[in-house]
This record gives structure tokens, C-alpha cells and sequence, in this order.
């Protein structure tokens, strides 16, 4: 099983050889990265929270970018990645689902059946 901690340094370096600035991460341990937490967001209706695992800028459009890791619980993966797409478009950046080994088919068969607009990518 893939745990998302050991993966962010990684997820973190991959964003920032991608060109993007004012990265936020939303991990502990990460002192030596310099990084602050993301801004997170609360659906209306029942005051849950959504916390992107990264956010970062490049040329004004901001961004938002998730570890996304097999789970059976697909439904609040499902919402928050719907989520994070819709503030991405607004803001004119994207969505970046960042899948571990093992994790990429799943990741690719929810985008697809969902029809989230994201972009996936392996780390």
C-alpha cells in the first residue's frame, strides 16, 4: 500500500520542475520543502472540508494537484477532485492527479467515468 506522506516530497519536486511558484502543501514533516498549507474549502450544504494536497501558480493561472491513490472510498475522492477541478478552471489552471505506481488505471477509470478534467500523470 502506497502512503500519500512518502509520496509528496516527491509530488512536491514534480510540481516544482514543472515551473510552478508559491507552492502549498498540505503535509507535516515538510520543514526542509518551505512550504505553507493550502487554502482549503468547505462545501455549503454540510460544511465538509476539502484541503488540496498541493497548490502552486505558473504565469497567473493557479493550480491544484493531488496524490490520488487507490481507495475503496471513490466517493469523497470522486467530490473532491470535482471540486478542485472546478476552482482550478476558475482560476484558469488545472487539475493534476499525480498517481503512484499502482494506483494509475484507477485514477485514469475515474476521470474517464466521472468525466473530471484533470490531468494524470505518474510519480
Amino acid at each position: 500500500m502506497v502512503d500519500r506522506a512518502d509520496k509528496m516530497k516527491d509530488a512536491i519536486e514534480w510540481v516544482k520542475k514543472k515551473g510552478f511558484t508559491e507552492i502549498k502543501a498540505n503535509a507535516e514533516d515538510l520543514d526542509d520543502m518551505d512550504v505553507d498549507a493550502p487554502t482549503s474549502f468547505e462545501r455549503k450544504r454540510d460544511e465538509e472540508e476539502f484541503v488540496p494536497d498541493i497548490s502552486g501558480k505558473k504565469m497567473g493561472a493557479k493550480s491544484y494537484f493531488e496524490i490520488a491513490i487507490k481507495t475503496d472510498e471513490t466517493r469523497r475522492l470522486v467530490t473532491k477532485w470535482k471540486l478542485l477541478s472546478k476552482m482550478a478552471s476558475m482560476k484558469n489552471g488545472k487539475l493534476y492527479l499525480l498517481a503512484p505506481r499502482g494506483s494509475k488505471s484507477f485514477t485514469d477509470g475515474l476521470v474517464k467515468m466521472y468525466n473530471i478534467q484533470a490531468k494524470v500523470y505518474s510519480i
